[in-house]
């Protein structure tokens, strides 16, 4: 059972003698110390009637993270810079799990609930699914872009198999949407994320591995009644790098989705979006005039929603123009795996 002394996450394992199966809760973390101690303390308050280890992947972080969780009693390890990838680093997480049920979270995701673990548990194991991911909420004000980001988790439960993917793949819907998945609050089952590694892709590699998953006959599940609070820093360069790597990964996702159905899934999308780049300013212009007229005070908001929305667009052509380069970043390299276990 889970205990709590001092701060510190307890679980007294006795690997030979459990009578259910152990959980493992798999964190991400690069220089994020204060949001990390958050999520320690959010997990050291669960309820679960079953141990449970905290396993800490560690991307060479300048700040005390590392420390952090060593202190609140996680088992650390170091995945090296120069060979990361999401992909990379959650394959890398999970074959160092011990858990037959892998737990992922991001370190900027904070449970809401001291049941939220055993909810998630209970919603793989009680669905007969071999992943399901939970609600994210805004972890306070958000920007107009962030805000977008939260809509697409659904209010309702559901689950996706191969019969629902490919009736909805042949009604017209993007198969980028219908494998919706967040490695930022989710569970998955141990033997299918080895069964099924995590593609190396720059972004989205979560909804390749529902594709993956889903084709080869398994479900996963949405638990609305689950959620974390989430927040990702705002600013030019994050945004930038968002539109980029989810327009290489839309692209490359459709392409897989493509071979796995037989169904041509690609969605040229260049023209629509340099039109809509274009338009921009218009929109900008329009933000401003508004703020001048009826509330000088947004004028910051303003020049915020502008700065943000150009640095998604221009990401967003850029990705589109280059994504045929990274047709090869299918599985994570075993070799690179070893490397970084090495190191």
């Amino acid at each position: 059972m889970l205990t709590k002394d001092g701060g510190r996450i307890h679980t007294y394992l006795n690997l030979s003698e459990r009578t259910q199966p152990l959980v493992s809760v798999l964190i991400r973390v690069r220089n994020e110390e204060q949001a990390l101690r958050r999520l320690l303390e959010c997990l050291r308050v669960q309820k679960l009637a079953r141990p449970f280890e905290v396993v800490v992947i560690d991307n060479e972080s300048d700040d005390e993270s590392a420390q952090a969780a060593k202190t609140m009693g996680a088992r650390v390890f170091t995945f090296p810079r120069s060979l990361f990838g999401y992909g990379r680093a959650l394959n890398f997480g999970v074959r160092l799990c011990r858990g037959e049920l892998i737990v992922l979270l991001s370190a900027h995701s904070w449970p809401q609930g001291d049941d939220w673990l055993s909810r998630m548990v209970n919603g793989v194991e009680g669905g007969a699914v071999a992943a399901a991911y939970c609600r994210q909420r805004a972890d306070g004000k958000v920007c107009q872009q962030e805000k977008t980001r939260f809509k697409v988790f659904a209010q309702h439960d559901y689950k996706l198999d191969t019969e629902s993917l490919l009736r909805r793949c042949k009604s017209g819907e993007d198969v980028y949407k219908i494998c919706c998945f967040s490695n930022s609050a989710a569970i998955v089952r141990r033997e299918v994320a080895l069964r099924f590694p995590f593609r190396d892709l720059p972004f989205a590699e979560d909804r390749a591995f529902v594709l993956d998953c889903v084709m080869a006959g398994h479900s996963i599940a949405y638990l609305s009644t689950a959620s974390v609070a989430y927040q990702q820093p705002a600013s030019f360069r994050n945004f930038y790098r968002i539109g980029w790597a989810c327009n290489i990964s839309k692209q490359l996702i459709r392409e897989l989705g493509s071979e796995a159905t037989g169904t041509d899934l690609r969605k040229p999308e260049l023209g629509r979006k340099v039109v809509r780049l274009l338009c921009k300013p218009l929109e900008i212009m329009g933000r401003t005039m508004e703020a001048l007229l009826r509330d000088r005070s947004q004028l910051g908001r303003a020049a915020r929603f502008a700065t943000i929305s150009c640095a998604m667009s221009v990401g967003c052509i850029l990705g589109e123009l280059t994504w045929h380069r990274y047709r090869k970043t299918t599985c994570c390299d075993p070799p690179v795996l070893l490397i970084a276990e090495k190191a």
